[in-house]
């Protein structure tokens, strides 16, 4: 009987530290867990102000080799701190200064500290599946890097013509990143998608426009975009 008593006594000891142990374990899990919610896109993408300028200074103080220069401001994700995803222009500090465009993810800490988290080249040549991939340099008839990502007055307008002719959404134009020259010119844009229902939240998107010799535009291609799709953390 003592036996049994002493056999029961164990087996229930070790089924409570087994159940801490398990206890435990969940704990950690759920400690370790993110307690970020999810990336915001910027209403106000086009607004550089002095407080995020100064953010974007002093993650990119230390970077050398290229030269950054700030786009849009394309949204937030609160964690302990908050980080911030940027559109940029970059410029390789060479005599042949080739450009390309990337999104820069930084994280400010409480404390005002900014670190950068990733600097992704932005995709901008669409596949048949609906993904993207990078522009192959000095690829005949291929997609490239647009030299200026802003337009004349006419061809921005003709542009937003093209896209405002679209049912569901109204689109607004960032960005001009990449082109291809076609018997035409196609165009890669990084557009502002607004659905047009009521409390609509915006989001971005690459939007693709062919213009043929005599000028028209027409929209061919939009794929959306998941701005933090890019963005890798710190330990």
């Amino acid at each position: 009987m003592k036996k049994v008593l002493i056999v029961l006594l164990a087996v229930l000891l070790t089924l409570a530290v087994t159940g801490r142990k398990e206890a435990a374990a969940e704990m950690v899990l759920r400690d370790s867990e993110p307690l970020a919610g999810g990336w915001t896109p910027a209403a106000d993408y086009g607004d550089i102000s002095e407080a995020r300028r100064a953010v974007f200074d002093k993650g990119m103080a230390t970077l050398l080799g290229v030269d950054y220069a700030p786009i849009a401001y394309l949204g937030s994700q609160v964690v302990a701190g908050t980080n911030h995803a940027f559109l940029v222009k970059g410029t390789l500090v060479v005599p042949s200064r080739p450009v390309s465009y990337a999104l820069v993810y930084l994280y400010e800490d409480l404390q005002g500290n900014v670190t950068i988290l990733t600097i992704a080249d932005l995709p901008i040549v669409p596949r048949e599946d609906g993904t993207l991939a990078l522009p192959e340099e000095g690829l005949m008839g291929g997609w490239y890097y647009a030299e200026d990502p802003a337009f004349t007055d006419e061809d921005e307008a003709k542009l937003e013509a093209a896209l405002q002719n679209q049912v569901g959404a109204s689109y607004a134009i960032v960005a001009n990143v990449g082109e291809q020259v076609v018997a035409g010119l196609n165009r890669c844009l990084l557009v502002q998608v607004t659905p047009v229902v009521p409390d609509a939240q915006p989001h971005f998107a690459l939007a693709y426009v062919y213009t043929d010799l005599e000028g028209n535009s027409s929209l061919t291609q939009v794929i959306d975009l998941d701005i933090g799709a890019w963005c890798t953390y710190g330990a």
